[in-house]
């Protein structure tokens, strides 16, 4: 097994592919990659379970805002509790998988998968999505590509505020996920929600 040094993908193969299919980074940022626990079917499984608790965490987050819609905040509050016990399993089975490295690893990793995200994902889900007549779909791509560029540039700013020891507050746009590092701003610069949309991350 190989770990891309550079995004973090791990490799089942016996050498090292020539290309990570995931940032195409060469091959010689792969570096051999030993499952801190079990073997191959294991680290599958592992992958597999993170994969399904996480996409549970965010389901039932989901289910919690539209009881909140509706009017039900005690099925809301449930919701919110079952998606917090899913995102400890999930994180559970992250850290067991070993791909939770130290901060700076894990800035570069986070760096590397937000710009592929901005510039190779999000450009072909456009295209198809307007292909196929869904503009929503494609407004909603178009929006979540453009926060993914501001998120890459959040992240190499955090790590001078780490140097520099400095706290900041993060304000997050509820309608597409925009990212402002401390300032509020009146309106959303990829949506254009108001400020009341906006929460803030201490």
């Amino acid at each position: 097994m190989w770990r891309c040094t550079v995004c973090q993908h791990v490799d089942l193969g016996e050498t090292a592919p020539a290309q990570c299919p995931v940032c195409d980074s060469p091959q010689d940022k792969f570096a051999p990659y030993e499952p801190p626990v079990g073997g191959t079917k294991t680290w599958q499984n592992l992958k597999a379970g993170f994969i399904g608790e996480s996409q549970a965490h965010e389901r039932n987050l989901a289910f919690a805002r539209k009881a909140e819609e509706e009017g039900l905040p005690q099925i809301a509050k449930l919701f919110r509790a079952i998606a917090a016990a899913e995102g400890v399993h999930a994180y559970n089975h992250l850290r067991h998988l070993g791909l939770v490295r130290d901060t700076q690893e894990n800035l570069n990793a986070a760096f590397e998968r937000e710009n592929l995200a901005e510039a190779k994902m999000y450009p072909r889900f456009i295209a198809e999505a307007n292909q196929e007549n869904a503009p929503g779909v494609a407004l909603s791509f178009s929006q979540a590509r453009d926060v993914e560029k501001g998120h890459g540039k959040l992240y190499e700013k955090a790590m001078q505020h780490m140097l520099a020891e400095t706290e900041t507050t993060y304000y997050v746009c509820q309608v597409c996920g925009y990212v402002s590092d401390g300032l509020l701003p009146d309106e959303c610069p990829v949506c254009g929600a108001r400020q009341s949309a906006f929460k803030s991350i201490d």
